[in-house]
C-alpha cells in the first residue's frame, strides 16, 4: 500500500515530548486540576538542623544569624513530590505498618483535641498499647491517635534542632532510629546518614533532663531503615546498625561549636580554601545562598 505524504524528515529529540503541551494531554489536565505551583521554602539561620549536618556551612550559618538572613527558596513539584513519598512511607510505618506495630516506641497525639495521650503525664510506649483505650482528654476513639516524633531545638551547649523518627525497644533497651527511603539499592548506609544519626544520638545526651524522655536510650548505638518505594522482593527494608564512633561524632562538635561559638562571640569562621580558589564558584560556594556575602566580608577582612 502507498501511503500519501510519507515523509523521511528526523525528528528532533526535543520534539518528542511535544504532544504533552496539547489541550487535552494528562501533563495540562494535571495542571487543571492539581496544585503542581512550586512549593516555597525559607528557612533561618539561628539553629543548625540535624539533617544538614554533613553539608551544612559554619561560615554561612554564622553569617545567616549575623545578618539576620533568612534562606528562601522554591521546590519543582516532581522533587517535592519524592519528599511527600517519603514522608507518607514514614507515617504509615509509624501508625499502620505491622512491621513497628510492637517494637516502636513513642509518644502520641490524638488529632482530635490535640493534646499528647496519657494520663498526668504523656504516655510513652506502643502502638498496640497506646490503641486500647480511646483518648484520656476528649474521649476520641484511638482512630484519633497518632504517631508524635521527639522535637528539641536548644541553645546550649549548641545551637541545633532535630526531630527523632521513633525509638525501638532491643533486648530492653531504647535505641534512636531514622526511616530514610529509596528507589534503587546504594552503597548503605549512606555517610550523611549516618552522621545524621550520630549528630541525634549525641546531641540527645547532651540535652538538659526536662527535655529528654524518662526512660534511659541507650545512645552508643542506632538504627537506620532504609524503605524501598518500589516492589522489591529482597531489599523492601533494609536496617543499619549504626555506632557513635568519633571519627563521626569530632567534625560534627567542630563544625557545630563554631557556628555556635560565632553566635556567642561573633567569631565569624574563615571560608572553605576551595571557595577562596575559585573565587567562590567551586565547592560549597557553588550553592551557597550567602556566597556574595561571603566574599564581601572575605575581601573586607583582608583591607583590616
Amino acid at each position: 500500500m502507498k501511503f500519501l505524504g510519507v515523509t523521511k524528515e528526523n525528528v528532533q529529540k526535543s520534539d518528542i515530548n511535544c504532544f504533552n503541551d496539547l489541550p487535552d494531554s494528562p501533563n495540562v489536565t494535571a495542571k487543571d486540576l492539581l496544585n503542581l505551583n512550586k512549593t516555597y521554602n525559607r528557612k533561618k539561620y539561628t539553629h543548625v538542623r540535624l539533617s544538614e549536618l554533613a553539608v551544612f556551612c559554619p561560615r554561612e550559618y554564622v553569617l545567616g544569624y549575623k545578618y539576620g538572613k533568612v534562606k528562601e527558596a522554591f521546590t519543582e513539584y516532581p522533587l517535592m513530590q519524592q519528599f511527600e513519598l517519603g514522608s507518607a512511607l514514614h507515617f504509615w510505618y509509624q501508625n499502620f505498618s505491622k512491621v513497628f506495630k510492637d517494637v516502636l516506641y513513642g509518644y502520641w497525639r490524638c488529632w482530635a483535641c490535640g493534646n499528647l495521650r496519657g494520663k498526668g503525664k504523656s504516655f510513652f510506649g506502643t502502638r498496640k498499647e497506646v490503641k486500647a483505650t480511646p483518648c484520656e482528654h476528649c474521649g476520641a476513639k484511638p482512630d484519633a491517635t497518632f504517631y508524635h516524633e521527639f522535637y528539641f531545638r536548644v541553645d546550649e551547649p549548641y545551637r541545633v534542632v532535630g526531630k527523632i523518627d521513633g525509638f525501638i525497644m532491643k533486648d530492653n533497651e531504647l535505641y534512636i532510629i531514622d526511616f530514610k527511603t529509596f528507589f534503587e539499592k546504594g552503597d548503605f548506609p549512606k555517610p550523611q546518614d549516618k552522621i545524621q544519626l550520630a549528630g541525634y544520638m549525641f546531641f540527645y545526651e547532651l540535652l538538659p533532663d526536662d527535655l529528654k524522655l524518662s526512660y534511659k536510650v541507650n545512645t552508643s548505638a542506632g538504627y537506620l531503615y532504609y524503605i524501598s518505594k518500589k516492589f522489591n522482593y529482597r531489599d523492601s527494608i533494609l536496617a543499619y546498625e549504626v555506632q557513635k564512633e568519633d571519627k563521626l561524632i569530632e567534625p560534627i562538635k567542630k563544625n557545630v561549636g563554631m557556628f555556635t561559638r560565632g553566635v556567642k562571640e561573633g567569631i565569624i569562621p574563615e571560608p572553605f580554601d576551595i571557595c577562596i580558589r575559585s573565587g567562590w564558584s567551586r565547592g560549597k560556594a557553588k550553592n551557597c545562598y550567602l556566597r556574595d556575602l561571603c566574599r564581601q566580608e572575605y575581601e573586607a577582612s583582608l583591607h583590616i
